[in-house]
Formats: structure tokens, C-alpha cells, sequence
């Protein structure tokens, strides 16, 4: 159920999002007025954000795993990190804190939060598992600093839990936030949230992960060199890694692996 190579797509979007964003302030979702960066833009920036946050690209729940879910963590130009496997097992809930650090050359990174999972079975299958995760991870350089928050609290449920290829069905939230901050020259700071409301979202771990249908609602602000941004909207998912983002009456349909509207 992984996909190696939307990881490594992923790991690369990851490094771009942690370098060109960041979260300073209490969001305002308030009128969309005063953006100064497109829809179009901003259609982009989402669905690169979704297959970040959704799979795991950011840390925590990667929607990928299915019924095994874990709680991961992501360092620049590295692969993923499986920081605590989460299976509970039939009827069984884990309900914990965790905190997990750790250094790589001249970065250090911290993972630092609580996480709650929860299933249901069917004649000893999972069918159900409820998950919640909340986190803070932090990244730190001789020139920058990063932190990102995380929160996911999600249903997932399979269409038939005899079956390991079995379709499942995602809902729930999920939110994101990040800042930046460089600790040297005269780079501003930067700042991006994005939080999403999902709607009976489909995987087909037979098709890579790929959501191949479902729903969710969005907010979004934004503040970084390019500009500023203050959007609400929508996101049907199309399958084939593919989005239609509705922002203000514009639609744009993306690719979330490539960031490009097709």
C-alpha cells in the first residue's frame, strides 16, 4: 500500500513548502479580498499541499497506509520515518504523547504532540479505525528555523475488510500550518495554513493510493514573498492523482503530484 514513487515526489514538495512557508499569526479566513496572489496560484500551492499532508509528506498520518496507519515523520532529503506503528488491534485504543528528536549533520528536528487510535472489526478484521493526531515538529539550521503544525482527525473505513485490496473511505479534518524564519540576511518571514474538511474521500491502494473520488472544503491564507493570499472553496477528487479546485466561481483542475493545471 506504499507508493514509492509518490514518496519521492512528496520528499521533494516537502523540502519546497518548509522552505517557502510559514505561520506567524492566528489565521484570519475572514473576506477574500486583499489577496494579491492569484486563484490560479493558489489552486497550485493546494494540491501540492494535499499530497504533502494527506500522504504523510509533512509527518503524521499518511492517508496511504490504510489500515495500518503509523505515525511518520519527514526530514529533508531523506526518506520517511516510521516514528511509532499505531495498531491497535481489534477493540483495542491507543490513546499516548509522544516525543521524538533527533540530529542530521548540522539540523536538528523535533517531533513533539499526541496522537489517539481507535477500531472497529468485523469477524476479527478491522473495518473501521478512527485516528487523531496533533503535532509540532520543528526544524533548525545555522540559517533557519521551521515549524509546522499538524492536525488530523480522520475516520477510515473499508469496503470490505475481508479483502487487503479493498477500497477505503476517508473522512474527517485536516490542518496545517507552518512557519518560517531565517536566521540570517534579510529574507522575510513567511507564512502559509491550510486547513481542509473531507468529505467521503476514496482510496484505491490497488491504483498507488489514488483518490479516486469524494469531497472537501478548504481555507487557506497565505504571506510570502510572492505575496498574500485569503481563500475558501472547494476540491472534488477526480482520480489519476488529479483535483478540481473551485475558488471564488474559477475552477482549475491539478495534478497534485506535479502542482500543474491540466
Amino acid at each position: 500500500m506504499k507508493r514509492n514513487l509518490l514518496s519521492c515526489i512528496i520528499t521533494v514538495a516537502t523540502i519546497a513548502l518548509v522552505y517557502t512557508s510559514c505561520k506567524k499569526d492566528a489565521p484570519d479566513f475572514g473576506d477574500n479580498g486583499g489577496s494579491t496572489v492569484s486563484s490560479k496560484e493558489v489552486s497550485r500551492q493546494i494540491a501540492l499541499n494535499i499530497a504533502q499532508s494527506f500522504y504523510g509528506g509533512m509527518g503524521g498520518f499518511d492517508l496511504s497506509d490504510g489500515m495500518d496507519q503509523q505515525i511518520n515523520a519527514v526530514t529533508p532529503g531523506r526518506k520517511k520515518i516510521v516514528i511509532n506503528s499505531v495498531n491497535s488491534g481489534c477493540g483495542i485504543g491507543i490513546d499516548t504523547t509522544m516525543n521524538f528528536s533527533m540530529d542530521i549533520d548540522t539540523m536538528q528536528m523535533s517531533i513533539n504532540g499526541r496522537f489517539k487510535v481507535s477500531s472497529t472489526c468485523v469477524n476479527g478484521q478491522p473495518s473501521s479505525i478512527a485516528m487523531y493526531d496533533s503535532l509540532l515538529v520543528s526544524m533548525i539550521t545555522p540559517s533557519m528555523a521551521a515549524k509546522y503544525n499538524i492536525l488530523q482527525n480522520l475516520t477510515v473505513t473499508s469496503q470490505d475488510p475481508a479483502n487487503d485490496a479493498a477500497k477505503l473511505t476517508f473522512s474527517g479534518i485536516m490542518n496545517m500550518k507552518a512557519d518560517l524564519e531565517y536566521k540570517t540576511g534579510s529574507k522575510p518571514k513567511m507564512s502559509t495554513t491550510f486547513n481542509y474538511k473531507l468529505t467521503s474521500l476514496v482510496i484505491d491502494p490497488v491504483k498507488d493510493g489514488d483518490i479516486i473520488s469524494g469531497s472537501a472544503t478548504f481555507e487557506t491564507v497565505g504571506n510570502t514573498p510572492q505575496g498574500t493570499w485569503n481563500y475558501k472553496g472547494s476540491i472534488q477528487f477526480l482520480g489519476n492523482h488529479k483535483v478540481k479546485i473551485t475558488i471564488n466561481g474559477d475552477v482549475y483542475t491539478v495534478d497534485i503530484q506535479t502542482g500543474q493545471i491540466v
